[in-house]
């Protein structure tokens, strides 16, 4: 999906605050923001905001020596779903469709983004839980994932932020439990970027108890097909169904030929018109390659 005018300016905004928060050079500051300014002003015609975003976080590399730090909300983020972890998965297990409870919590947990909400704090643990009450997966969409699943013997979940990893896995439970026959492969992020979700993540939160844990190569917060890794393409060509967190991977993804279940929270106008889903609600839709 192409580069937006309303995400040149929310990345601007919300990195820059992050930023002003952390550092206390002004004249670095400075510097950062009209760098910034400069990347959102004349970005590639083919840009997406993803790599957007992995260019903001090589400027800052260069003016401050290190990537934008989120190594802070992570912990937060990832600790408080931990601690709730086993509760949530009982709940949505004693549920009538536990696929159906787990797939809500996925598709609400992507509230959890910082590059789109840099104010975010320990709050929104319970406003996701709530979110995940009121969501609803298209209901096509559901059908068909329901359907898939009984034959399906491969799974890939390309995964996102931080903290909604956490509720990733508690979906990646709940299937395995229901079809233990389902092989699991999890792909993270190659370098940390922003709060997407990488190796150390998924370690801290045991997701390899349940999956394989893979790395996809690359330091863009999506799935960019021109720079992930061999073993990246062969898990997306061999999976029998491949679900994306987010909107970096659906903004990366979508069109690029892959049957692929989106689960994602409507945080921009541009996701909200082309889906026709209501801004700030949780979708779940698919894509089937033609």
């Amino acid at each position: 999906m192409l580069l937006d005018e309303e995400c040149k300016d929310c990345l601007f905004n919300s990195q820059l605050k992050k930023v002003e928060r952390d550092q206390s050079d002004k004249t670095k500051v400075a510097e950062f923001s009209q760098g910034v300014k400069k990347l959102c002003k004349n970005p590639p015609a083919d840009y997406c905001a993803p790599l957007l975003m992995r260019d903001i976080d090589r400027l800052h590399r260069k003016i401050f020596g290190a990537g934008i730090d989120y190594s802070r909300e992570k912990r937060l983020f990832n600790g408080k779903l931990l601690e709730n972890e086993n509760g949530i998965y009982q709940k949505v297990s004693n549920s009538d469709d536990p696929v159906k409870e787990a797939v809500k919590l996925a598709m609400a947990s992507n509230y959890i983004d910082f590059a789109r909400l840099s104010d975010l704090d320990g709050r929104a643990v319970d406003y996701v839980l709530q979110s995940a009450e009121r969501a609803e997966p298209g209901a096509a969409a559901f059908g068909l994932f329901k359907q898939r699943l009984k034959t399906a013997r491969t799974l890939c979940v390309l995964h996102d932020n931080c903290g909604e990893i956490v509720l990733d896995k508690i979906l990646i439970r709940v299937l395995k439990n229901l079809y233990p026959a389902l092989s699991v492969t999890s792909v993270v992020r190659g370098e940390p970027i922003i709060n997407d979700v990488t190796a150390d993540d998924a370690d801290f939160i045991g997701l390899g108890q349940y999956a394989r844990v893979i790395q996809n190569g690359s330091g863009v917060p999506g799935t960019y097909l021109k720079e992930v890794s061999a073993q990246t393409l062969q898990v997306l060509k061999t999976s029998d169904i491949i679900i994306s967190k987010g909107l970096g991977n659906l903004e990366t993804l979508y069109g690029e030929g892959y049957s692929i279940f989106y689960t994602f929270t409507c945080k921009c106008e541009h996701i909200s018109k082309r889906f026709n889903l209501p801004l700030w609600s949780a979708g779940f839709v698919t894509e089937e390659k033609l």
